[in-house]
């Protein structure tokens, strides 16, 4: 062979060498890709998971405390709904890996319980003790189970990896593969502790027509930087306008260091105070930043506001308060007030709901007794107290109401029980959730 032959075969061979190695680069490439995709996948599959597992447990913790059969009918045809939506999720995980067999078990037989409970209740049907039994032996599984897949997304979103086998459950976690291509999902857990107890009904109809300021006279954008400035205790040229929020509860806003005040255009309220920074200790109490919390809202022209429930993150204690008058709480005209513990300063304020709902309404009337109330409860619950309160409903109307404050005699959680004072049917269902930082509800 000449020595150009040579030459040309060398080139070849090195050309063939150098384009095997490209597609096997792009390959590789291709192949981590997937990989990563499917991790992200599945991360993705396992916080639904967790979700849906967390509301299995509060569907099923509120169907052994009904006591009332149309209640025990939606919450078992919600039950059912969660049930299916968390079978999805597990059928897009990789079940056998990450020993989830039991919960797809689990799963199916409470989604074939819930629709047995719900057809009974539907028809009239009391449910046994033995039914009851039952339905305590899920909610126990359920809570074991919920706490397992909880413990799953932590060990991912601390770097471990369901295609690396290190997901397994809380008692036997490796953690060997660091991942910064997180699921998307996991923005469901983020910042869990401040879903703050608002009163059971916060969220309901914020949608409809704005009661507080209609009717109202309109503020000048002027006017409302000095309402905003005496909302902060600043004079008013430290306040830079900050643009309109034309959203239904139209404001002017305003910005001062780390907060942003929103006044309504029609009415000059304030409507809310948000903070962006941070508090570095905690040196008061809560029950002080209650006190401080009812005063601000008086100085502000917010009266008759009660304590509802508070929690406390980061040194900063959020006070639920809501409109109380005659001994009636109506939980649809709430306020919420942000305390800094570290020297006691009102750091953020929310009275959306508040505006929206709060109207002149007729006396409480209802037409069965607080003690009828209480006798159709469920018999596993014993009754701590009761109060009078309205509630909004999902249509847009209220409900008169008792709030029976009640303890489960089997699993010692707390609950309130919402009557309706007119017809004795139970509207709704409210787990208590106590810790050290205050009080929340599910």
């Amino acid at each position: 062979m000449t020595l150009r032959n040579k030459t040309r075969l060398f080139t070849f061979s090195a050309a063939v060498f150098f384009a095997l190695l490209a597609v096997t680069a792009i390959s590789l490439a291709q192949a981590k890709s997937y990989r990563e995709q499917l991790e992200i996948s599945y991360q993705y599959s396992l916080n639904e998971l967790a979700e849906s597992l967390e509301s299995i447990q509060t569907n099923l913790s509120k169907t052994v405390y009904s006591g009332s059969d149309e209640m025990l009918a939606d919450l078992s045809s919600d039950l059912y709904s969660e049930c299916t939506q968390a079978k999805s999720s597990l059928s897009r995980l990789p079940v056998d890996q990450m020993n989830l067999g039991s919960t797809f078990k689990f799963i199916s037989q409470a989604a074939d319980y819930a629709l047995y409970i719900s057809e009974k209740a539907a028809g009239g049907k009391e449910i046994t003790e033995d039914e009851y039994k039952s339905l305590l032996t899920l909610l126990d599984y359920s809570d074991k189970l919920s706490e397992s897949v909880a413990s799953m997304v932590d060990t991912c979103n601390s770097g471990g990896k369901i295609l690396g086998s290190n997901v397994r459950n809380s008692a036997n976690v490796s953690v060997s593969h660091l991942s910064n291509t997180m699921s998307g999902a996991e923005e469901v857990f983020k910042d869990y502790p401040t879903l703050l107890y608002d009163g059971p009904f916060a969220d309901a109809v914020l949608n409809k027509e704005v009661q507080m300021t209609k009717d109202k006279d309109a503020y000048s954008k002027e006017q409302a930087r000095d309402i905003a400035a005496d909302a902060i205790s600043k004079s008013a040229d430290e306040l830079s306008f900050d643009g309109y929020d034309e959203s239904r509860l139209e404001c002017y806003v305003f910005k001062c260091a780390q907060q942003t005040i929103g006044v309504t255009k029609y009415g000059g309220y304030v409507a809310y105070v948000l903070y962006g920074g941070r508090v570095a200790d905690s040196s008061i109490s809560e029950e002080n930043a209650v006190n401080i919390g009812k005063a601000y809202l008086d100085a502000l022209g917010y009266e008759n506001m009660a304590e509802t429930y508070y929690m406390t993150y980061k040194n900063v204690c959020v006070i639920n308060f809501a409109y109380t008058v005659g001994g009636v709480t109506y939980y649809s005209d709430l306020i919420k007030v942000g305390v800094s513990l570290s020297d006691g300063n009102v750091v953020s304020m929310e009275a959306k709901g508040f505006l929206t709902n709060h109207t002149q309404r007729k006396p409480f009337e209802g037409e069965i007794s607080s003690i009828d109330a209480a006798t159709a409860l469920n018999p596993h619950l014993t009754l701590i107290g009761i109060k009078r309160c309205v509630i909004p409903n999902d249509n847009g109307t209220e409900s008169e109401c008792y709030e029976l404050h009640c303890k489960s005699r089997d699993t010692n959680e707390e609950v309130l029980v919402y009557t309706d004072a007119h017809t004795g049917e139970e509207k709704d269902i409210q787990i208590l959730l106590y810790s050290d930082g205050g009080t929340l509800t599910k």
